[in-house]
């Protein structure tokens, strides 16, 4: 409303319920009441959401693989580096001598250590229960589940030498197979005979 030249607001009546507010020239805007979101606005962040997550997990299911492989070579170290200690106790290297030279043994993850000197010695380094192998990549790749869940251990007495293998005689000491350290590598050949 106008008069002479003066503008007029009329009072809101903050009783009622007519959320109306008036501004001078007579027009009208809406006091939004409502603060929840529209179904439309939430299935719009639904499917952004679904799209992130569809392309991210590609790469979180990658970045879980290569930790697993990291985790097996680590542990595969860590049984070589308990052989070698078990090796230097003179009761250890002869009972390594009688029962375990230039054969692969299978240590059958999460059971117990065997009760030679030699056996205790690397269970005693490694710890109470035997690793299980985490990563299936060398398995997949190979075709092979013969000792996939198993790592195993090779003693050469004579030549002091150890190795470790994993998933189908893929080593992970001295040095772990191109297939477990090379993301692009398209077969997994065993070199751990």
């Amino acid at each position: 409303m106008a008069l002479r030249g003066i503008t007029v607001k009329p009072v809101v009546d903050h009783n009622s319920f007519n959320k109306n507010i008036y501004i001078s020239k007579g027009e009208m805007i809406m006091k939004k009441t409502n603060k929840g979101f529209s179904m439309v606005e939430l299935i719009i962040v639904i499917a952004i959401m679904a799209i992130l997550a569809g392309a991210l997990a590609p790469a979180l299911i990658k970045y879980i693989n290569k930790s697993r492989v990291s985790t097996d070579i680590q542990t595969g170290n860590a049984i070589a580096t308990a052989v070698q200690t078990a090796l230097s106790n003179e009761a250890g290297f002869d009972a390594a001598a009688s029962s375990y030279d230039k054969t692969w043994t299978t240590l059958t993850g999460g059971g117990s250590w065997a009760t030679d000197d030699f056996m205790a010695t690397v269970g005693n380094t490694v710890g109470a229960n035997i690793p299980k192998v985490k990563s299936k990549k060398c398995i997949a790749k190979s075709g092979s589940a013969a000792t996939g869940g198993d790592f195993e251990i090779y003693v050469d007495t004579s030549g002091n030498e150890v190795k470790v293998r994993i998933g189908g005689n893929h080593l992970v000491f001295p040095t772990a197979d191109e297939c477990l350290t090379n993301d692009n590598a398209t077969s997994c050949s065993p070199t751990g005979t």
